[in-house]
């Protein structure tokens, strides 16, 4: 054991008796006490927060379900009771669709409060090189932090993540949504959980490049939301697309591009005095103004169902251009490779960083 084993610090003006740098030497124990004695707090609010938001997603989807049962298993009409219950604005579909927005910026906490402190703190308090110099390698001190800090995050994210993505799936059963798109898509297929890992490990990174807990928040939140646009932006490209001409349906009759499609492009635009965008015949020639209106007269003062029903009977298409439903867990995979890619780029600049800072302490 070397001469500073034991070495205490005492926070002025607290009160508190001097606290011990590491307990059992530079062993597991002693590193994993000292990480609860440092990050406790944050460790029981995430806790408290995790088991609150997992219960209330796992509670509004039983409760989505017994009225989706009460239909029969499937969509409530419109004007039924089930119906007014869970589209009322505190309803149960309206704070699903809430909770499910909220869960995205989970990751952002977890880099925030649990990455950024890691190192940052320990470089703005002066007391990086004092830890070090105890029983334990820097390398050691560092790699045994991320894991037991990164098991508790792993642990927390993959609770929340199985239940958002129930929530997301029963959100998809008792309404028309595709769960391809927006908030059912990220947060289902665990993507929480990697996304959780991830911004963990990138705010640990950011924290010991900065060295101050502060802009290295904020650092993490600018890449967080810059982040969170990209991947909403582009995901629907990560694979090339199926495009194709597609016969209007007739109302009721569901969508011919199976289930839980993500449209990228395909809305129709039609108006005075001449504008028609993406409406053709069945020779896939575009249509114009004129050759509508003669067929649907006054087709730009129809309802939306009596438009297509007069398109259906005409024999009119329209392109699209689209994901398949097949592929939401391709698509899953690949956003996920990208969030573990993320974060082992940060784990290495991590390593870097404390490697430099060993031998620059001597």
């Amino acid at each position: 054991m070397s001469p500073l084993t034991g070495t205490t610090r005492a926070e002025p003006g607290t009160g508190d008796p001097p606290v011990p740098l590491l307990r059992d030497g530079g062993g597991l124990a002693g590193l994993a006490w000292l990480t609860w004695r440092q990050h406790r707090w944050a460790l029981v609010t995430s806790l408290v927060v995790s088991a609150a938001l997992a219960a209330w997603m796992l509670w509004l989807a039983a409760d989505m379900t017994g009225v989706f049962h009460q239909c029969h298993d499937t969509i409530c009409p419109e004007g039924s009771p089930q119906q007014a219950r869970l589209s009322a604005p505190f309803g149960p579909v309206n704070l699903g669709d809430k909770l499910l927005l909220g869960e995205e910026y989970v990751p952002l906490l977890i880099g925030v409060f649990l990455g950024v402190p890691l190192l940052a703190r320990e470089f703005e308090q002066r007391t990086l090189l004092l830890a070090w110099s105890q029983d334990v390698s820097p390398m050691r001190w560092m790699w045994t932090r991320l894991l037991l800090l990164g098991l508790v995050v792993a642990a927390l994210t993959a609770g929340v993540s199985a239940a958002a993505g129930h929530l997301a799936r029963v959100l998809h059963d008792v309404g028309d949504g595709s769960m391809f798109q927006g908030q059912l898509f990220l947060d289902s297929g665990m993507l929480p959980l990697a996304a959780g890992l991830s911004w963990f490990v990138v705010g640990a990174a950011l924290g010991a490049a900065v060295r101050r807990v502060l802009p290295a928040a904020l650092a993490v939140v600018a890449g967080f939301v810059a982040a969170l646009v990209a991947v909403d932006w582009r995901y629907p490209w990560l694979v090339a697309p199926v495009s194709r001409f597609l016969p209007f349906a007739a109302p009721g009759s569901g969508t011919p591009l199976g289930a839980n499609p993500l449209v990228i492009q395909g809305g129709i635009q039609i108006g005075p005095p001449d504008h028609v965008v993406n409406v053709f015949d069945a020779a896939h020639r575009p249509v114009t103004f004129p050759e509508l209106n003669r067929w649907c007269p006054n087709v730009f003062q129809l309802g939306g169902e009596d438009s297509v029903a007069c398109f259906t009977r005409n024999g009119l298409t329209h392109h699209v251009v689209y994901q398949p439903g097949s592929r939401i867990p391709e698509f899953h995979l690949l956003l996920a490779s990208g969030y573990t890619a993320l974060g082992l780029l940060a784990l290495a600049a991590v390593w870097l960083v404390v490697r430099r800072t060993a031998l620059s302490a001597g």
